[in-house]
């Protein structure tokens, strides 16, 4: 009997313990001429779960083509569909709308609010670029430059930074190549996502409910 009672406590204590640990997503993608290596890693309750993803190639086929990306898709096709358009159909449509209005700005609201959470614990992201011609490498080493940091000072108005993050574009004149090293590290809380979740569908229910309510006073 006394051993239940153990096991529930301690259970009962790692329950309680989880919303306080951290859920940790670690990116990294490196590219060296024609090799590369990129995967995905996502780390919860100390290490206990884990779970990894390994990226697609990049195929970089100069400044006309740009980059292309080689991964498996599946391909769904479509059957084309007529309908009448009435009263009936706009205003359903009209309320579809609204609808989604609703849900964008909530949505919004509450991912502001849980990327204010999350901390970035590493950001280095080194990229190496070039065709063959000069003029083109100070192009994109101008290009990059103005993605990554409007990228950054984008990241930078939600999240929060433990180090700052180091860029660097270095052109390369004389040859082709697109060498990529890219290292990323962020964190949150396991209670920050969960407070997210649950407000999304607690607000979700809470229209519902208002809407049957209002359905049932115009009855």
């Amino acid at each position: 009997m006394n051993f239940f009672i153990w096991i529930g406590i301690i259970l009962l204590v790692f329950l309680l313990i989880i919303p306080f640990t951290s859920i940790r997503i670690e990116v990294l993608y490196q590219r060296t001429k024609e090799n590369d290596q990129g995967r995905v890693e996502v780390r919860a309750l100390f290490g206990l779960i884990r779970f990894q993803l390994k990226l697609p190639k990049l195929d970089f086929k100069g400044l006309d083509q740009g980059i292309h990306m080689k991964s498996k898709a599946n391909i769904i096709t479509k059957t084309r569909m007529e309908d009448k358009i009435g009263p009936k159909s706009i205003q359903f449509f009209k309320e579809k709308y609204q609808e989604l209005l609703d849900h964008f700005t909530d949505f919004i609201e509450v991912t502001n609010w849980f990327l204010s959470k999350v901390t970035c614990e590493k950001w280095i992201w080194h990229t190496k670029v070039g065709t063959g011609d000069a003029a083109e490498a100070g192009i994109l080493t101008g290009m990059i430059w103005g993605v990554k940091s409007t990228l950054v000072g984008f990241i930078s108005h939600y999240i929060q930074w433990q180090t700052y993050p180091l860029l660097n574009v270095q052109p390369a004149f004389h040859q082709a190549m697109f060498d990529i090293y890219f290292h990323s590290i962020i964190r949150f809380r396991i209670g920050h996502a969960i407070l997210a979740m649950k407000r999304l569908v607690w607000d979700q229910f809470v229209r519902r409910d208002k809407k049957w309510q209002s359905i049932q006073s115009k009855a």
